[in-house]
């Protein structure tokens, strides 16, 4: 048995061709369900990885299965790939290497933002529908438990995901440090794009309770509300909603301010909160002169140009650190599969030994019928026996396999015991 994976990624693949290869949970669960179309042999473990970024296939499959021919016979079955040729964007990697590529992936150092966190939920839920599929064994099973803790050991023993490196969260991190209880605050998002989506979301997991969502297009800000547990407004109410958030983040992509001094000033009464506002707009939504406003700071996107900077060189840092926790994982990884592939020749020398000790044992009771044998005592001490005796070579093996020493061992034992593996 061997492990392989095949797949392509934003490094490989352009962004068209990686959106028709986005798969739906229900469509993974069709896949690995099914057999994989086509004449050929079928791997025995499967597991799908789809993310926004990424298309991998893990297999366990015999040496006499081609990965590669498995790979395009399940591409294929894909209406979209259908008459695509994907071998110019994909990469393979085998066993230890698979191992380390997987756990690079679990990691974040193989994402388009250096340690982002979200991928080690998609690679748990990738697992997760393999196993509702009952598509894995022992391989891939061992191999994605192992990444999983690979992952949640970079994270919390590294600061691989600790500094921000995005604009949307050095965002809500500029605006905690300038309001302490942002999590009580009034908080409106302007936009509904990517961005706002990010900052919205951002702000959610931060455990903002009151989040206003403001679009031009209500249906989208009504979309984006539902998610983060909010309120959507269409844009003629944002007059009034500036007179009554505490922090406005600006995520339009307006050719000119939306928000000028004048509207601050006569949404703002005398006496009202403070007001913060985030623009990370460009060019900037937020007219230059509203910071001039007493009780009004405005950050502007080159506020956290450098907070985003000094966040991925943190990260860098951390790297030689995650790799080092990698190495040592796949050292394991490959020890367990070095010891896994001696496993058939020790189950074969015990079924042999016990087999013999039956076909004794029913000779011993046949013979000796006349007298007062107690077959169960001499059952008993027959299987110890045979146990001890199989015990020290079946120890020494794996040892040898972990080891990565095993050499011919394994081959001479089966021939000196003539077992059937």
């Amino acid at each position: 048995m061997r492990v392989v994976v095949i797949g392509m990624n934003h490094k490989t693949a352009p962004l068209a061709l990686r959106e028709r290869l986005a798969l739906s949970d229900a469509r993974i669960r069709e896949l690995l369900s099914e057999d994989v179309p086509g004449p050929g042999p079928q791997p025995e473990e499967r597991v799908i990885l789809s993310t926004c970024n990424r298309v991998e296939v893990y297999m366990a499959l015999p040496d006499t299965v081609d990965p590669w021919a498995v790979f395009t016979r399940l591409a294929h079955s894909i209406d979209t790939l259908a008459d695509v040729d994907v071998s110019a964007h994909t990469y393979t990697y085998e066993d230890g290497e698979a191992a380390r590529h997987l756990f690079r992936v679990a990691s974040g150092l193989d994402s388009m933002i250096l340690g982002e966190s979200q991928i080690l939920g998609q690679v748990a839920h990738a697992y997760a529908l393999a196993q509702e599929a009952h598509a894995v064994g022992p391989y891939l099973s061992r191999l994605f438990q192992m990444a999983v803790h690979v992952g949640k050991r970079a994270r919390s023993e590294t600061d691989i995901s600790r500094a921000h490196v995005s604009v949307g969260s050095a965002a809500v991190h500029l605006a905690q440090a300038h309001h302490p209880h942002l999590h009580e605050a009034r908080v409106a998002v302007l936009g509904a794009g990517q961005m706002g989506r990010l900052v919205a979301r951002y702000l959610h997991a931060q455990g903002v309770k009151d989040i206003r969502v403001v679009n031009r297009t209500f249906a989208r800000a009504q979309a984006l509300a539902a998610e983060v547990e909010g309120q959507a407004h269409p844009w003629d109410a944002l007059p009034g909603l500036l007179g009554e958030v505490d922090v406005i983040f600006v995520t339009t992509g307006a050719a000119e301010p939306l928000i000028t001094r004048a509207e601050i000033a006569r949404a703002r009464r005398a006496g009202a909160s403070p007001l913060l506002i985030v623009d990370i707009s460009v060019p900037r939504n937020v007219a230059a002169d509203v910071d001039t406003l007493p009780h009004v700071r405005v950050f502007d996107i080159d506020a956290l140009k450098g907070m985003v900077a000094e966040g991925m060189d943190v990260r860098r840092q951390a790297i030689p650190q995650v790799e080092r926790i990698i190495d040592d994982a796949v050292a394991e990884y490959e020890r367990w599969i070095q010891a896994r592939a001696v496993a058939p020749t020790i189950s074969a020398l015990y079924r042999q030994a016990e087999s013999l000790r039956q076909s004794v044992l029913r000779r011993t009771l046949r013979r000796y019928s006349d007298r007062a044998l107690d077959s169960d005592v001499v059952d008993e001490v027959t299987r110890i026996l045979v146990e001890k005796l199989v015990q020290i070579p079946a120890r020494n093996l794996q040892a040898m396999a972990r080891n990565g020493g095993v050499n011919g061992y394994d081959k001479v034992l089966r021939e000196l015991f003539e077992l059937e593996t």
